[in-house]
């Protein structure tokens, strides 16, 4: 394992317990690539700023860590409401240099191990003093389902100072970016079967599918329907904004979560989705979530996990407006199904070129051919196929927008020259008629 104190430029940024991956994984180069995912943020200093489990993160990325701080309901911090806390985590804080001044970040088991030694001593007053200084404030972690690979318990409140085994911050991070999963062995395993991703792969090491929410990635994707990034992103943020809680507001911009589903069913949402720009997208929100309430249950779509995917995906299609593409993007990133292989226009051409070329002469996609595809891939690629997809996916994506730029910068060049060649003719012509017209010298 390699040495995880931190260096000294660590340390000036200022954040609080990292999270430790094993030394050569560089697990971490999917933070590159949060912009794909719509409500991360990146500033000028390089942090990642999004909402994720009804909290703001700021996240940094270092070689083998990735540096957090975490931000409650009004900007709270666990400090604030008990001793132990003050000495330990200050997990959510502003200011959280004051805890690093003098001394260097901390291993996670170490600290815990710190906590649990000073719990000991200081649990009951502290305990006391937590209740009746922040009864009014307590934010607590929603619970999280878990999987085989990442058993997260029913987590306390943030201001609670009853301390469980873990770390529960840094327990939601391993959760969501799904750490308990072996990158180098699936690429290795990838690499070994598919000679094209053996080509490719060596550029996009690191990518990770986030264990996103079932509700937000859901809503978020029926948004996507013939849209463009910006216009999705856009989106989201009016259903935050308008059917969500607020939860802080930080460096000049304010955070909500995502709406509950309950929340989507509210009086007349149709109407405001559409005067938001929604379009015909407000009509599938307001009657999926209207469908989900009315039959099921807040909590169904985050009991698909615990089906096979083919009964999840197949629930999902149940669904108003959502087609084949969307229940897999659901599934794969949400749902915990990583056989699961969403076809869209991109994984659609990659097919076509470097795998199924005797697909060319198919005029359209059709379900019977995306089903193939799907087959075809999770045959290849095993039972993380997905995760594999991703991989080509955003290996095509960066190779697109390297030949746009490559397009634009030859029509600069084209454009350029054009002039020249203008302005020279134009200068040839002035002389030839100067020496036959002596009037325009």
């Amino acid at each position: 394992m390699k040495n995880t104190n931190p260096t000294r430029d660590e340390k000036k940024l200022h954040y609080a317990i990292p999270v430790i991956v094993e030394s050569g994984e560089r697990s971490f180069s999917c933070l590159k690539l949060m912009k794909n995912y719509l409500r991360w943020r990146k500033n000028s200093s390089g942090e990642w700023l999004g909402v994720m489990a009804g909290y703001v993160w700021r996240l940094k990325q270092s070689d083998d860590r990735i540096l957090y701080q975490v931000y409650g309901k009004h900007n709270t911090a666990a400090r604030e409401s008990a001793d132990i806390n003050d000495k330990s985590f200050k997990l959510g804080q502003s200011n959280l240099n004051t805890l690093y001044e003098n001394e260097a970040l901390k291993d996670p088991k170490i600290v815990k191990n710190e906590v649990k030694q000073l719990a000991q001593t200081t649990i009951k007053g502290a305990k006391t003093k937590a209740s009746t200084k922040r009864s009014n404030a307590k934010c607590k972690l929603p619970q999280v389902d878990s999987t085989s690979s990442h058993t997260i318990d029913s987590s306390p409140a943030v201001n609670d100072v009853s301390l469980s085994d873990d770390d529960h911050f840094s327990s939601l991070l391993h959760n969501y970016f799904q750490l308990g999963v072996d990158l180098r062995q699936l690429y290795k395993s990838w690499a070994s079967k598919d000679p094209y991703f053996n080509q490719v792969a060596s550029n996009f090491y690191g990518i990770r599918i986030l264990r996103q929410d079932p509700v937000e990635n859901l809503f978020s994707f029926v948004c996507s329907s013939n849209n463009n990034i910006s216009r999705i992103s856009s989106m989201v943020e009016n259903l935050c904004t308008n059917y969500g809680e607020f939860i802080t507001r930080l460096d000049e911009t304010d955070y909500f979560t995502f709406p509950s589903i309950s929340a989507l069913c509210k009086e007349n949402i149709e109407t405001h989705l559409r005067q938001l720009g929604f379009g015909y997208r407000a009509k599938f929100i307001a009657r999926i979530a209207r469908e989900i309430t009315e039959n099921k249950s807040e909590n169904w779509l985050r009991s698909l996990r615990d089906r096979p995917y083919s009964e999840a995906k197949s629930e999902l299609l149940n669904l108003y407006g959502v087609g084949a593409k969307v229940a897999d993007c659901v599934c794969l990133m949400s749902l915990d199904k990583t056989e699961a292989v969403p076809v869209d226009t991109h994984v659609w051409q990659i097919t076509l070129k470097h795998y199924l070329t005797k697909l060319q002469s198919a005029k359209s996609l059709t379900d019977k051919l995306y089903n193939e595809i799907g087959d075809f891939y999770r045959s290849l690629w095993g039972p993380y196929a997905g995760w594999a997809h991703s991989v080509l996916f955003t290996a095509d994506l960066r190779h697109n927008k390297r030949k746009e730029l490559n397009t634009s910068l030859m029509m600069i060049n084209i454009c350029q020259e054009m002039t020249i060649r203008n302005v020279s003719l134009y200068v040839t012509l002035v002389s030839i008629y100067q020496q036959h017209l002596p009037w325009m010298s």
